[in-house]
């Protein structure tokens, strides 16, 4: 299989999510700094959720040499100029400027002084999709009062809203899978897609590295227990339903593979009918999966690795607008009735919500 493709993320990534990697000390360390440097972290710093840096009075190690100071986060290198970092006394003291995403560009202090920058996104535990859902849903635990009402005020126009919001998700997602289906085709993006998707809930990285590694025809013939040891040690188990544990996940999929070898085939002529609105949700989940998927996981592979490669990006949106929302989180659901919206939940409004946790509120 070709190498796996970066391309642009489908959904919100607050700076939240990074910090929150950064206080609870999960980054991927030592690591090198832009300049070369090696870094260790003894101590990441008292997170600061008010004005000034990130992080203060941390305690790190640049080639053996311990220095203490205050920690900067950002999604770019540009951020520190834009939010007026530079001449603002209170980041004198940073010594550590962490950002997310590429070009690392050299920053001043107002002292003058250069503090070392480092690119955080390869030093993440778990890819950006599953930190940014899971900040959402830890900001969302025991505040679904709150967010629903964040997301409610001064908004007369709630459903188009959360329409807008989430077809710019599936705009973005849509976008990101037709960059990698020109990179790998159709058959290895379907199949990378659909493990990522079965990865949900934590797990999305050890499923797309089994992806990159092993065919589908290799997991049709592969034993579920051996795939999943190959990722032993990166699995995210607590809070895990035993359907959703990993291994069950890969047995399902390799069940799949196995009894319906066609599978991808089927998919890519049920995208292509999407437009003469012949591509039915029973002809999906009976007729391609042949029911083997649940019906709550197969809805989530539909809307979150298949109808977004869709060549009809216009007619597939109005279609995953529509759709079942599948499996979701009880936070999710918790908010969505809050907002007022009765019987089964649309993926409309569940992805209208999350991106909307995705952003912090309201904006």
């Amino acid at each position: 299989m070709k190498p796996a493709l970066r391309a642009p993320l489908p959904f919100p990534v607050a700076e939240r999510a990074i910090q929150r990697i950064w206080a609870e000390g999960r980054c991927l360390l030592p690591a090198q700094t832009a300049s070369g440097l090696t870094l260790e972290v003894i101590y990441p710093g008292k997170w600061n959720r008010l004005g000034g840096p990130d992080f203060l009075d941390a305690d790190i190690s640049l080639n053996g040499i311990r220095r203490r100071g205050d920690i900067e986060c950002h999604l770019h290198a540009k951020d520190w100029n834009h939010h007026g970092h530079t001449h603002d006394p209170a980041y004198r003291n940073v010594i550590l400027h962490a950002v997310l995403f590429e070009p690392i560009t050299p920053i001043l202090t107002s002292d003058g002084i250069e503090p070392e920058s480092l690119h955080l996104l390869p030093l993440l535990p778990e890819d950006l999709e599953s930190i940014a859902e899971s900040d959402a849903l830890m900001e969302l635990r025991g505040n679904a009062p709150q967010l629903t009402e964040l997301i409610r005020v001064g908004n007369p126009h709630l459903q188009r809203d959360l329409r807008r919001r989430a077809s710019e998700r599936f705009e973005a997602k849509s976008q990101w899978l037709t960059q990698r289906r020109a990179k790998l085709g159709w058959h290895d993006s379907l199949h990378c897609a659909v493990l990522e998707c079965l990865g949900q809930g934590g797990n999305r990285a050890p499923m797309a590295e089994l992806a990159l590694r092993h065919s589908a025809e290799s997991f049709a013939m592969s034993d579920a227990a051996e795939l999943y040891l190959e990722q032993s040690g990166r699995w995210k188990l607590r809070g895990l339903r035993p359907a959703g544990h990993p291994q069950r996940r890969i047995e399902l999929y390799g069940n799949l593979c196995r009894q319906r070898p066609q599978w991808r085939e089927h998919v890519v002529r049920w995208l292509k009918d999407i437009p003469q609105k012949d591509a039915t949700r029973r002809g999906l989940i009976d007729g391609i999966f042949g029911a083997m998927l649940p019906e709550g996981l197969a809805d989530m592979v539909a809307t979150d690795a298949i109808l977004p490669l869709s060549e009809d990006v216009q007619a597939a949106l109005e279609t995953w607008l529509e759709w079942p929302a599948g499996l979701r989180p009880d936070e999710l659901e918790d908010v969505r009735q809050r907002l007022g919206f009765e019987g089964r939940a649309r993926n409309w409004q569940i992805q209208g919500i999350l991106h909307t946790l995705g952003r912090g509120g309201k904006g």
